[in-house]
Order: C-alpha cells, then sequence, then structure tokens
C-alpha cells in the first residue's frame, strides 16, 4: 500500500527524534542506524519535491542542532513540527 507524503514525513520526524535521543545518549551506533533510517524514509517521498526538499533541511538542521549543543531545542520544535501531521490532531 502506497501512503501519502504526510505520513512519510511523520516517519521520518520519529526518525529524526531517535536521532536526537541517541546523540543525547552519545550512542554513535543507535545514531548511525536512526539517520540511515531517517534517509531510508525520506526516499519514500522522492515524488513529492516540497516534502523532500524539507526532509532534507530537517536532516541538516539536526546536524546542525548536534554541532551546536542545541538538540534541546531542536527536538522541542521537531515535536511540534511534526505534531501537525499526527492522525490525533487531525
Amino acid at each position: 500500500m502506497k501512503r501519502d507524503a504526510a505520513f512519510y514525513f511523520a516517519n521520518l520526524g520519529a526518525d529524526i527524534s531517535r536521532c536526537v535521543s541517541a546523540a543525547e545518549e552519545n550512542d554513535n551506533e543507535s545514531y548511525d542506524d536512526s539517520i540511515d533510517a531517517a534517509y531510508h524514509t525520506l526516499a519514500y517521498i522522492t515524488d513529492r519535491p516540497e516534502a523532500y526538499e524539507e526532509g532534507l533541511l530537517l536532516l541538516r538542521a539536526l546536524e546542525y542542532a548536534r554541532r551546536d549543543h542545541a538538540l534541546p531545542i531542536f527536538s522541542k520544535n521537531l515535536n511540534a513540527l511534526i505534531e501537525e501531521y499526527s492522525p490525533l490532531t487531525q
């Protein structure tokens, strides 16, 4: 079954959230697994260029937040963004 871009974008957010958790715990193996999963999920929305670009920007923001020790605020903003795609809020 083909799902829509919103579904995959929400899943991408979950993958990135797992990246944040792994980075905060200094668990490089889990981080690598989660970032791989994020790119795998991102591949499902290549047919929606705007969603794909937003996904790439989220991944870039993750790296900036990680580098700048700003993961808590990034995580808060990520959760607010992904909440919009939750079936519970629609």
